[in-house]
């Protein structure tokens, strides 16, 4: 059952990124896209939001790199030392994936605003939005698979929840991001982290020997000895 919600849960996710980019390939979005630049870039929220400009890093290139190792070193930690190497590698391709996938869509920079700060290349979707939601998802599911107090567990998920948002939030304020990139961005990294959690969960599934041995009460599947 949890697989199947797994699977329409990425489809819907794949489904909603191909929509957002046909929308923004036959400039569709365009009146969605300048109402929320024009909201968030009003004077009086944007002053609040300034506290964006350096946050905006924990999304960059260099700082998912250091959550990639971060992710290998707490999947050794709590075991078993392969979801950490898996979700190692996932952040890795993703950040391969979206540059593909810029590529193929090519949608510039806005120009709606002038920027905060100077980007180069395609802007659909948001590498920020995507590669946060990637490396800080992958890293919440290994905390609330491990051993830590529940409230501990829920507090560090929805800490990183909040983070990824702000990040994409940030691109938006900064200027050179859409809103529907970073829609797209936050859509893509959560069918990826949706993938890793199911991989991982069939990596978890030790042979019933294994789990006789940690619980004494567990059905073994051992024969009878003779006689």
């Amino acid at each position: 059952m949890a697989a199947s919600r797994t699977t329409v849960l990425a489809l819907a996710g794949v489904l909603l990124v191909i929509g957002l980019a046909v929308l923004v390939s036959i400039d569709a979005s365009d009146g969605f896209d300048r109402t929320l630049i024009e909201a968030v870039r009003d004077r009086d929220v944007s002053n609040w939001l300034a506290f964006l400009g350096p946050l905006t890093e924990l999304g960059s290139t260099g700082a998912v790199t250091i959550v990639a190792v971060l992710t290998f070193a707490v999947g050794a930690a709590i075991g078993p030392w392969r979801h950490g190497l898996i979700g190692a590698a996932t952040i890795g391709a993703a950040a391969l994936g979206v540059e593909v996938l810029k590529s193929f869509i090519a949608r510039a920079r806005p120009e709606l605003l002038e920027p905060v700060i100077d980007e180069h290349g395609f802007s659909f979707p948001s590498g920020h939005a995507t590669l946060s939601m990637v490396a800080y998802g992958v890293l919440a599911v290994l905390i609330s698979r491990s051993r830590l107090p529940s409230w501990v567990e829920a507090l560090v998920v929805v800490g990183l929840a909040v983070l990824v948002v702000l990040i994409g939030v940030s691109r938006i304020w900064l200027g050179v991001h859409y809103p529907t990139d970073v829609l797209a961005g936050w859509t893509a990294g959560w069918v990826i982290v949706l993938a890793y959690a199911a991989v991982t969960r069939e990596v978890s599934r030790e042979p019933a020997e294994g789990a006789a041995d940690e619980d004494p009460a567990a059905r073994r599947s051992d024969r009878p000895a003779a006689g």
